[in-house]
């Protein structure tokens, strides 16, 4: 849905979507596209679908971790 948020999509109502959405998912465990299981930390206002994710070693920003994704919720 991102990729067609300028196309397909209302821009204003599907990143209100998307924001509500991954502000439910706060304090959930999320599997990422490398296949580590981890926390969301907290959701970026700006970025949604970019969280902040905690790890036992500390926290990871995907803004930063360009090459990783949730790729499914755990719990």
């Amino acid at each position: 849905m991102k990729s067609d948020m300028f196309g397909k999509f209302n821009s204003e109502i599907l990143l209100e979507f998307i924001s509500r959405l991954m502000t439910t998912l706060a304090g959930k465990e999320v599997m990422l596209t490398n296949k580590r299981t981890w926390t969301i930390f907290m959701i970026n206002p700006y970025d949604p679908l970019k969280v902040l994710i905690k790890t036992s070693e500390g926290i990871i920003d995907l803004r930063v971790e360009k090459e990783w994704r949730i790729g499914r919720i755990i719990g």
